[in-house]
């Protein structure tokens, strides 16, 4: 494939990603085959939503080499083995999505699926937990492939891996995991839990309740907070638009709790200067269950921290508990999520619910272990002092 054509189909892959909620910001990567000796892939930390053509990287096949001050993702290693391998595959599409995450977090070696995804088979095949990024994690996708001839691989405490003859199947089977994958896991919920239909609040608590003793809370004592973000003077506190925002300034004295926790985060950490607030179904359960948090998956590690402290509602001690992440859980509350601009506050939230999400549903299954806390703190660290310069960077 001409390579300008090869750049333009990531490109529009990258879009359709975000779009479709496969990936969140610029974690993924798609690849398109040029020929048998390179490949074109996206770079690493850039907004998949404004990327060009000069920021998509030629990667040869045999050495993972480029060219360029544009550093290609992490993740080439991977893409390059898999074409080495399957010279049928032309579009490789890595996704943190939603469903095919959560069976990840399972002890589950394969699931089954029913008749209707051709593209897939009759089993999804999940390959063993590596750190991103490393030779070890390349050998792991390709073993799963082989043992299943599969064409969507799920990786551990990761995500999946999709392949195609082109960029329509790849996104195919894409679909078609996330589908399965969600179906797997409701039919494990009827089976266990007696029921015929679905409520998400209910499966909730049925799932925590298997492994914990039964929620503390009243719902009807919960209470919604606004999202916040730093101006000049002090903060605005708004819910869903800033334009009808109220700003809060030092001198001012509203003794509402959500100031006094807001007045707390803003003025002990510099480095804070977006608040959004997330209280979902499954955050609220998991408050609801004082569950502390650790890393189901490694997105959360590396973004949020080893563990959400899960603690009542006081000032202090919320804004003690975000100098070691970037989250905090609020009994009757929801989840405190904080970043250096709104959109890393949105990308804490999305990557704390997905994890509670994967928590839950995976409790349905065995009681899971999180992801081990040297790979989590090597993997926390690394994305502060490199993936965070190269974001800035570029």
């Amino acid at each position: 494939m001409d390579i300008n054509e090869a750049k333009k189909m990531v490109i529009k892959a990258g879009l359709k990603l975000v779009e479709s909620g496969l990936i969140v910001r610029t974690w993924g990567n798609v690849s398109c085959r040029m020929d048998n000796d390179s490949f074109v892939i996206t770079p690493s930390g850039r907004d998949y939503l404004t990327l060009t053509p000069n920021e998509i990287v030629e990667v040869k096949i045999d050495d993972c080499s480029y060219a360029g001050v544009v550093v290609p993702s992490s993740e080439k290693g991977i893409h390059a083995e898999i074409y080495k391998h399957y010279p049928d595959i032309n579009f490789i599409i890595h996704t943190h999505q939603e469903n095919a995450s959560i069976i990840s977090t399972t002890d589950l070696d394969s699931i089954e699926i029913d008749e209707g995804y051709p593209h897939i088979g009759e089993k999804i095949v999940c390959a063993a937990y590596a750190l991103p990024g490393s030779n070890m994690l390349k050998k792991n996708i390709i073993e799963a492939l082989n043992r299943l001839n599969s064409k969507a691989v799920i990786m551990k405490n990761h995500g999946a891996i999709c392949l195609g003859r082109d960029y329509n199947e790849a996104f195919s089977i894409a679909f078609d995991l996330e589908k399965a994958c969600h179906e797997y896991i409701l039919k494990r919920y009827y089976k266990i839990s007696g029921k015929n239909c679905f409520n998400t609040e209910e499966m909730n608590d049925f799932a925590l309740s298997l492994h914990h003793e039964k929620r503390k809370f009243k719902t009807s004592c919960w209470r919604k907070y606004p999202n916040s973000k730093r101006v000049k003077k002090g903060f605005l506190l708004y819910y869903d638009n800033e334009d009808e925002g109220i700003e809060i300034r030092s001198t001012d004295h509203i003794l509402m709790e959500e100031t006094i926790l807001n007045y707390a985060i803003y003025n002990n950490h510099n480095e804070i200067n977006h608040i959004v607030f997330n209280n979902s179904p499954a955050v609220k359960a998991i408050c609801d269950y004082e569950i502390e948090l650790e890393p189901y998956l490694d997105d959360f590690a590396q973004i949020v921290g080893v563990i959400i402290k899960n603690i009542e509602n006081d000032a202090i001690e919320v804004s003690k508990a975000l100098e070691d992440a970037s989250a905090v859980f609020i009994r009757n509350r929801g989840v405190v999520c904080c970043g250096r601009t709104k959109e890393d506050a949105i990308a804490v939230s999305m990557i704390v619910e997905k994890n509670c999400m994967a928590y839950i549903s995976a409790s349905l299954f065995e009681k899971t272990k999180p992801i081990d806390l040297d790979d989590s703190l090597l993997m926390r660290n690394n994305y502060i002092e490199r993936y965070s310069k190269l974001k800035n960077k570029n």
